[in-house]
């Protein structure tokens, strides 16, 4: 039953570095790389939240430590819901275009966002690199910054009395 559990830490932990952003699908872990009764043993220890252990060649036996057991469990729960989990160093390097891909933005977009200091960027040569990390940072203040704008505009609506009454979008011709 461990070594189930052994084999899944030891595939996410030991995954193979790839310099080239674009094809980098070593460290991806799908539903279907584990039999149907594999995955139910999983999912059976997760629910009965134990923590797992590493067994050393020698026979010396790991808890996990609590973080690492954490990501385990992710890994398990998302694989119970049919996805693939794809794991990633934060110093990974994308280009503009993996960029913004990730983003769901242009990549003219995400170069205007890397002038005016939004993102922090290095070169590689002539070629501008974001770090996986700084984009996470950036997505996630994005975010932020837009949760805090439509609080600002339900305020607003509720101090106009206007927030739980039907406004009709369309304008009376009387109007135009």
């Amino acid at each position: 039953m461990w070594e189930l559990a052994r084999v899944l830490v030891a595939f996410i932990a030991i995954g193979a570095y790839n310099k080239d952003m674009s094809t980098h699908i070593e460290n991806r872990f799908g539903p279907s790389d584990l039999a149907p009764e594999e995955q139910s043993r999983l999912e059976g220890l997760v629910l009965r939240e134990v923590r797992a252990q590493l067994v050393t060649t020698g026979g010396d036996v790991i808890e996990l430590p609590k973080a690492l057991n954490d990501l385990f469990v992710s890994v398990v729960e998302a694989m119970k819901r049919k996805e693939a989990v794809f794991l990633m160093h934060e110093n990974e390097t994308f280009t503009t275009q993996a960029a913004a891909n990730f983003l769901g933005v242009s990549r003219q977009y995400v170069v205007r966002l890397l002038e005016s200091g939004a993102i922090p960027f290095h070169h590689a040569g002539t070629h501008r690199r974001v770090f996986f990390k700084d984009l996470v940072r950036y997505q996630q203040e994005r975010s932020r910054s837009r949760r805090a704008m439509l609080d600002s505009m339900t305020d607003e609506m509720v101090q106009a009395g206007v927030y739980d009454r039907y406004v009709p979008l369309e304008r009376d011709s009387s109007e135009k």
